[in-house]
């Protein structure tokens, strides 16, 4: 920053810098858990369509052993029936009795075609859960891996930031206390933006036009001025 003659107003805008790209990272890093919870989107909706397909599953199966019994104690009931036969007497009682069998042959009958409906479902349903554990997977992996990068960067940003900061700290020393002190007001109010230069005679902090006089006075670098609209302090680099 040869450009500079003032060495307070070099120091200003030095530490400005760190400033800036503290700024920068602190709002990177704090992005980054948003950035975590939009991937984990993905991951619990792949989740979530495996839980329905598994409980439908589990719900199936239960069903099926339902039923499973219910034809058990359907049969049992039969070959007691028939087992009857020999002691009937009258054939008004043979008839009661195989009608009574043949009621108990058709549920035995509607329990095996219901049962067979659920086997052919239940099959359909564990490829689904199959397929959906599958996606659940994959899902996991790419998440973990993106994840693991996310945390890696964050990383990466900690270890910038100690560095930038331990840099402003240094400056922060060089600088008059009554100027940092002006400095750190305006950094407090201005957004974190307290030093900023001058471009065709505008001040790139309020976008104010800068007075000719005051611009001539800036162009030179050799002093510390301030803009008489936002207060930022100013300063010219050269194209």
């Amino acid at each position: 920053m040869e450009f500079i003659q003032n060495e307070q107003l070099r120091l200003l805008v030095q530490i400005q810098g760190k400033e800036s790209r503290i700024t920068e990272i602190l709002d990177k890093q704090s992005k980054l858990p948003d950035i975590i919870s939009s991937l984990k989107v993905s991951l619990d909706k792949a989740q979530s369509t495996l839980s329905e397909a598994s409980q439908e599953f589990e719900g199936t199966t239960k069903e099926r052993r339902r039923l499973e019994g219910l034809l058990q104690d359907a049969e049992e009931k039969a070959r007691k029936l028939k087992g009857r036969i020999p002691e009937i007497k009258t054939n008004k009682e043979y008839q009661a009795l195989l009608k009574e069998i043949a009621i108990v042959e058709q549920e035995k009958s509607d329990f095996e075609e219901k049962i067979i409906m659920l086997l052919d479902k239940s099959d359909s349903l564990k490829a689904v859960c199959t397929e959906k554990e599958n996606i659940v997977k994959k899902e996991e992996q790419d998440f973990l891996s993106e994840k693991g990068r996310i945390d890696a960067d964050f990383d990466q940003l900690t270890v910038k930031l100690k560095e930038l900061e331990s840099e402003r700290a240094a400056i922060e020393s060089e600088i008059e206390p009554k100027l940092l002190a002006e400095y750190n007001k305006l950094i407090s109010i201005r957004k974190g933006l307290a030093v900023v230069s001058v471009r065709n005679d505008y001040c790139l902090g309020c976008h104010i036009r800068v007075p000719p006089q005051i611009f001539t006075e800036i162009k030179n670098n050799d002093k510390i001025i301030s803009c008489l609209s936002c207060q930022r302090i100013l300063y010219w680099k050269p194209k």
